[in-house]
């Protein structure tokens, strides 16, 4: 009885490692597809990598061919600039020289003109008078027009000390008159004296065209009073700029007093004006 309790016992613990063998069978089973799985996936991730890889050397490469073009560009570049640089330099010599030597040409001409009596003045004589010292002021020579068509050359005045002029071409148009042209200079005098300043481009002027002197600071262009005309006006800052319109009443004034200041201005024009 004894043998077949033990026997009985026997064939259950051998029927149940089959069944735990089966088990364990089937999952090493799995575990092998898994790793099998997980090998191919491994495989085509590092196939990937090694891809990646070589896109990143090409592209690597790339930029170190970049790099040298940039390098070789900003060589030339550098060149180029430097080239241009002294271009520029050297066309701002000639430009200055040319200035210089045309300004030369005009002193000559205007030298040369007068010296024969081929250049007209037109305006007051350029003589020390008795009043100076004003500021801010407007100055509209209309007792002396342009005689006929042709250029002004250039202005000139008895002046006291240095002094800026903004130079004014105004053109009648109807009762007022327009400003042509608007030129500013500057007057350079240490001492007391008669000067003419030429314009770097002449004012090309039809006949009743009139000149008219702006000084922002201080008159140092002498005139003498009760005498000359009423055609100057106190003004703080420059309200004809060129274009603007200037109204007739805005030039006469008859409550004033005339003055005749030392400025007068120069030129070629079609007729003489000794010869009128």
């Amino acid at each position: 009885m004894r043998w077949i309790i033990l026997f009985i016992l026997v064939m259950l613990t051998t029927i149940g490692c089959a069944a735990n063998c089966q088990n364990v069978q089937q999952q090493f089973d799995t575990c092998q597809a898994t790793l099998k799985d997980q090998d191919f996936i491994i495989k085509k991730q590092e196939s990937d990598i090694r891809q990646k890889n070589q896109k990143i050397e090409e592209q690597q490469e790339t930029i170190k061919k970049k790099d040298a073009d940039i390098a070789e560009l900003n060589r030339q570049l550098n060149i180029s600039t430097n080239e241009k640089g002294r271009y520029d330099e050297r066309i701002k010599d000639i430009a200055s020289s040319v200035r210089e030597y045309i300004k030369q040409q005009m002193r000559d001409n205007r030298n040369f003109l007068t010296s024969i009596a081929l250049e007209d003045f037109i305006g007051n004589e350029l003589i020390e008078r008795e009043h100076t010292g004003e500021g801010n002021m407007l100055v509209i020579n209309v007792e002396h027009p342009v005689p006929s068509g042709g250029q002004i050359n250039g202005i000139g005045g008895y002046f006291t000390g240095s002094a800026d002029i903004v130079i004014k071409l105004l053109r009648p148009v109807g009762n007022d008159y327009l400003v042509i042209y608007n030129k500013e200079i500057k007057v350079e005098a240490t001492a007391p004296g008669k000067q003419y300043i030429d314009l770097d481009s002449p004012f090309i002027v039809k006949k009743g065209d009139v000149i008219a002197y702006y000084f922002p600071g201080i008159v140092n262009a002498p005139y003498d009073s009760e005498i000359g005309t009423n055609t100057y006006t106190k003004m703080r800052s420059d309200k004809y700029p060129h274009g603007e319109r200037v109204a007739a009443e805005d030039i006469w004034h008859a409550d004033q007093a005339k003055r005749k200041y030392s400025l007068n201005y120069y030129g070629i024009f079609y007729t003489r004006v000794d010869s009128e």
